[in-house]
């Protein structure tokens, strides 16, 4: 029996008007919808026709769908279980995830997984470049979230003895995950993942599960609106993937959820010839973010030190010595996520260590 929190049609009522409300939506040069044609299922394809082909310096609006977590049980009657105002006919993205989990085909063996959009096609990306997302806007499509868990499965699958689930509204007003009426969580929308194709090396229908040096699914709750990552190209054309839709998410993600939603996002794509990265590295207007990644979270660790390393190393121009030094004594390493398989941890370096630098960095908050 899966337990859900309840509240109140009026609270949910409010909620939904609440996340309605948009004030001056960005300009975009391309827009992919939700559709079987644009999704994949569970993993990275570099046979997939590309839906959109752009050049570098286009600012892309991507539908991602989501909020299908209603099993073998009658979606209409789910949402009035659960006090979700409507009927799936009101909410473009239920309609738009349904048909997709219904038409999208899926590849050998891979049934399930996460729903992405791809690939996005950048003119000149060859591998050994590397190109810029910059996030300029995630939000949320309806006006709830779920989280929960399932035996096996998570940082503490051992200790869930059956399947269980919460419906969070979303208060995007208030910017709040209404939990309960007694607790409510800051929301940071982003997407799970945002990843170029993996190499060759990687199979032709690589999960999209674990993470790795290509991106895919970091699940880290820093990558919100102003946010910009950095992804090494395997492919030609780079063929940008992303899906996994977060309304808010702690570090760690340990019951193997955020809140996981129905985002629409709109990403700036800057290509970088000749820029080699050896993983992902990201920005945010306080910080610049390291990743390691490792099935063994140790390993992640190290892996986070190094990229940090080599990051002080060209950045500053410094020694081995001097930027392990700086790494000790003025950088944060945390726990991105512990289960997705392999592991991730993130260095956060606080731009304020670097006191000459002006940081004129492109997001200014609206």
């Amino acid at each position: 029996m899966r337990k859900y929190n309840v509240l109140s049609a009026a609270v949910f009522a409010a909620v939904l008007s609440a996340t309605s409300v948009r004030a001056g939506e960005l300009a975009y040069d391309h827009f992919v919808p939700f559709t079987p044609e644009n999704a994949i299922i569970g993993h990275f394809s570099p046979t997939k026709k590309p839906v959109l082909t752009i050049k570098s310096g286009a600012v892309v609006k991507i539908d991602g769908g989501g909020g299908a977590r209603w099993g073998d049980e009658d979606p209409n009657k789910w949402l009035k279980d659960n006090k979700i105002p409507g009927t799936v006919a009101d909410y473009p993205a239920l309609v738009e995830t349904m048909k997709v989990l219904k038409e999208t085909p899926r590849a050998e063996g891979i049934a399930n997984g996460h729903l992405l959009v791809g690939p996005i096609f950048v003119e000149g990306a060859e591998p050994s470049d590397s190109i810029e997302v910059r996030v300029l806007d995630v939000m949320p499509r309806i006006p709830y979230g779920t989280v929960g868990g399932r035996p096996a499965i998570g940082a503490l699958g051992d200790m869930v003895p059956r399947p269980f689930n919460f419906v969070v509204p979303l208060d995007l007003k208030r910017n709040a995950g209404v939990f309960d009426d007694k607790v409510e969580v800051p929301l940071g929308p982003f997407m799970g993942v945002m990843g170029t194709c993996p190499a060759d090396s990687e199979g032709p229908a690589r999960k999209s599960g674990p993470p790795g040096v290509f991106g895919g699914n970091l699940d880290c709750k820093e990558l919100v609106t102003g946010s910009t990552l950095f992804l090494p190209v395997f492919q030609k054309g780079a063929l940008f993937y992303t899906g996994d839709s977060h309304a808010a998410q702690g570090d760690g993600e340990v019951t193997v959820n955020a809140i996981e939603t129905a985002n629409t996002c709109t990403f700036q794509f800057i290509l970088h010839k000749g820029k080699k990265l050896n993983a992902p590295r990201a920005e945010l207007p306080d910080y610049y973010l390291t990743f390691g990644l490792d099935p063994d979270l140790d390993k992640a660790m190290r892996m986070a030190i190094l990229e940090t390393i080599d990051f002080l190393k060209e950045k500053q121009g410094y020694d081995f010595f001097r930027a392990y030094s700086l790494a000790s004594i003025g950088v944060d390493f945390r726990v991105t996520q512990v289960v997705d398989g392999t592991q991730g941890i993130h260095g956060m370096i606080a731009k304020k260590l670097f006191v000459k630098d002006a940081n004129p960095y492109w997001y200014r908050a609206r």
